[in-house]
């Protein structure tokens, strides 16, 4: 086994996630009858917002195992 860990370049998109936290299950709010007109909207308990993306979680998740990743993404003005 290599003693260095493998260098990547990870290429996607780099974003903010949003994560929505809701109390309930889905299943409560569904009716069988109605699925095949499916209309819904969930009340969430809280948001939060992540730094992320694509090639963001997935060069983290390559560095927790051991990686030395590179991230090559581009991103809007507004990412500063």
């Amino acid at each position: 086994m290599n003693a260095n860990p493998a260098k990547t370049v990870i290429t996607g998109s780099v974003a903010y996630d949003y994560l929505m936290f809701f109390g309930g299950a889905f299943t409560e709010h569904l009716l069988e009858e109605q699925l095949q007109s499916l209309s819904v909207s969930f009340l969430v308990d809280s948001l939060r917002r992540e730094r992320g993306g694509i090639a963001a979680n997935i060069a983290y998740t390559r560095a927790l195992l051991g990686g030395r990743p590179t991230i090559m993404a581009t991103v809007s003005q507004g990412f500063a």
